[in-house]
């Protein structure tokens, strides 16, 4: 694969086929040593004949991994609070206790107007439909002890939330674009020194992102104090780095929502999400 800023993806003409790949190649670590070869991945467009770079990424065609998945649940709730994500969290707790040992993540159970949801933003509740989903990112090992779930009525205080039945476990998404709608972050940082803590985060995790995007501020209420987060959309990542990012995330508070990246298909509504 070829990729032009103008064309976007293109394919290798046939004629051009096999692509070699240098015998010199000096491995260091994770990433693809191909990326430091620019006499390998510097190119032109089949298509248009601009500047472009061949994919460096060689493990595109992988075995995607089912090491981390996100257990579902259909559920039932009258209502809930828009901000649910510390009660929320606290009640599973209360059957799951095992949850930060794992390392889990808790989605929050929200989406934006429409779908079936109402949400009425001025009162700060909403009221869930018979789609909506209970989604918890765990360890697949871990799998068989979710089940205890069924059946249970999470105590929120004044609110319940009834565990219908579990559904089929979502892998992680070769997609890549990500979206976490919670990320945390200093109630003063600016949308750039956001993007720059984000970027280290990644770079932590062997990730170069190449195109990132900050959303919306919200804020989420726990019992002694109040974080401060932002969402935030990461663009064109390899499908082996969309995956790894879906599993680690990024920060802290997970079981409160944060830092844990969904599948997005385009960045057009990332700033109302």
């Amino acid at each position: 694969i070829i990729n032009c800023k103008t064309c976007g993806s293109v394919a290798v003409p046939p004629e051009d086929l096999p692509v070699i790949l240098p015998e010199a190649v000096t491995l260091d670590g994770v990433a693809s040593a191909l990326k430091k070869m620019p006499e390998f991945y510097q190119t032109t467009c089949p298509k248009c004949g601009e500047n472009a770079e061949r994919e460096t990424d060689t493990s595109q065609h992988f075995t995607l991994t089912s090491s981390i998945v996100d257990a579902v649940f259909n559920i039932s709730a009258k209502i809930l609070p828009i901000d649910h994500a510390y009660l929320l969290s606290e009640a599973l707790l209360q059957h799951l206790p095992w949850l930060p040992e794992v390392n889990a993540g808790v989605h929050d159970i929200s989406v934006a107007d429409g779908n079936g949801w109402k949400q009425d933003h001025k009162s700060g509740f909403y009221y869930p439909s018979k789609r909506s989903k209970l989604s918890i990112r765990i360890p697949k090992k871990r799998l068989g002890e979710m089940q205890l779930l069924i059946g249970k009525t999470l105590d929120l205080g004044e609110y319940k939330i009834q565990i219908i039945k579990s559904l089929e476990p979502k892998k992680m998404s070769e997609m890549q674009i990500v979206f976490a709608k919670y990320v945390v972050c200093g109630e003063d940082l600016s949308e750039d020194e956001f993007l720059q803590k984000s970027y280290q985060q990644l770079q932590t995790l062997g990730i170069n992102p190449k195109k990132m995007l900050a959303g919306l501020k919200r804020e989420i209420k726990t019992a002694d104090k109040i974080l401060h987060t932002r969402s935030l959309m990461v663009a064109d990542l390899s499908k082996s780095e969309s995956v790894k990012l879906q599993e680690q995330g990024i920060g802290s508070h997970r079981l409160l929502g944060c830092g844990l990246f969904v599948p997005q298909k385009g960045i057009d509504r990332v700033d109302a999400v």
